[in-house]
C-alpha cells in the first residue's frame, strides 16, 4: 500500500512581509509581546483545546508543545478572519542586525508560557487584595464565572491577541523576561514555536537598518490549503494577499508575476499552482 502523504511532509507558499526597521532614537512599539495564530479559538475551539488538553486536566508539565499531529485540525480562525497555520514562524535575515538593534526578542520558555496563557482566563485578582505583592497567590482565586480573557481584544468582527503585558499576565514578567535573539548576518535563517511570546525590541541604536523577510513553516493542512487557494487567485491578479489590508496592491502593474513565472513541480505544488502531469 502506498503511503498517503502527510500534511507535514508538503510545505506552502506563505505570502508575508520584508521589514525593513530604519536606525533612530525613537521607540517602535508595532510588535509588543503577542503570539500569533488565534485568539478565543484557544479556548473555544475543540481542536485546540486538544492541543492544550494536558495543562486544562492540570498536567501541565506533560504538555507537548511539539506534538504537531494534534493541531492540524485545529480551527483558528472560528470568525472568519484570513490566516494561516505556521508549524514555526521565521524570518530570514537581510542585514545585520543584533541585540539592540531592533532585532526579535522571544520568551524563553512555551511549556511554561503556554500553560500560563491558557489556564490565566480562569483566575482573577481578590479585591481588596490581601497583600501589597500582585504575585501573592493569596490575591488570587479561582474563578470561572467571568468571561473575561486577559489579553485578548475585540478588533471589529474578529478578536485579536492574545498580547501579554505585566498587567494582563503579571507573573511572565515579559518587561524582564524576553530575549532577545544572537547576532546574526545576511541569509541567516531564525525559527520560533508558533506558540511562543515574541516581540520586536522597541530601541534600535545601530547606525544601520535592521531588515527580514518573513518566511514562516506551513504545512498542507485543510486551512492552510484554503487559505492558498485564496492567494493563488490574488497572486495571478497583482492583488495583496487575503489577510493583508486589501487595496489595489500590484493590480496592473507592468512585468508583473504570473503563473509562467513559477517553473519547478515543486514551487507550483507549493503556490496552489497546477502541476503538469508530466512533472
Amino acid at each position: 500500500m502506498e503511503d498517503k502523504e502527510s500534511p507535514l511532509d508538503t510545505p506552502l507558499v506563505y505570502a508575508d512581509r520584508l521589514r525593513i526597521r530604519h536606525p533612530g532614537p525613537a521607540k517602535w512599539f508595532s510588535h509588543p509581546p503577542h503570539i500569533d495564530g488565534g485568539a478565543t479559538e484557544r479556548w473555544e475551539d475543540p481542536g485546540f483545546r486538544n492541543v492544550y488538553a494536558e495543562i486544562l486536566k492540570g498536567n501541565w508539565k506533560a504538555h507537548d508543545p511539539y506534538d504537531l499531529q494534534t493541531r492540524l485540525n485545529v480551527n483558528s480562525n472560528i470568525y472568519k478572519r484570513p490566516g494561516i497555520f505556521r508549524t514555526f514562524q521565521g524570518w530570514l535575515a537581510m542585514s545585520d542586525t543584533g541585540p539592540n538593534e531592533g532585532t526579535l526578542q522571544v520568551f524563553p520558555d512555551v511549556i511554561l508560557s503556554s500553560s500560563y496563557l491558557i489556564l490565566r482566563p480562569f483566575f482573577r485578582l481578590v479585591s481588596p487584595p490581601v497583600s501589597d505583592d500582585p504575585l501573592d497567590p493569596k490575591n488570587w482565586a479561582f474563578d470561572v464565572s467571568t468571561p473575561d480573557f486577559p489579553g485578548i481584544f475585540p478588533e471589529g468582527q474578529y478578536f485579536h491577541g492574545p498580547r501579554i503585558n505585566d498587567e494582563s499576565h503579571p507573573h511572565l514578567k515579559v518587561s524582564e523576561c524576553m530575549v532577545s535573539v544572537p547576532r546574526v548576518k545576511p541569509g541567516d535563517m531564525v525559527y520560533w514555536h508558533c506558540d511562543l511570546i515574541h516581540s520586536v525590541e522597541a530601541e534600535h541604536l545601530d547606525p544601520n537598518d535592521s531588515s527580514v523577510m518573513y518566511i514562516p513553516a506551513v504545512p498542507a493542512t485543510a486551512q492552510n490549503l484554503a487559505y492558498l487557494d485564496k492567494q493563488k487567485d490574488h497572486f495571478l491578479r497583482g492583488a495583496p494577499p487575503p489577510d493583508f489590508p486589501q487595496n489595489q496592491g500590484e493590480i496592473g502593474f507592468q512585468y508583473l508575476g504570473n503563473d509562467d513565472d513559477i517553473v519547478h513541480p515543486v514551487a507550483r505544488k507549493a503556490m496552489g499552482l497546477p502541476v503538469p502531469a508530466s512533472a
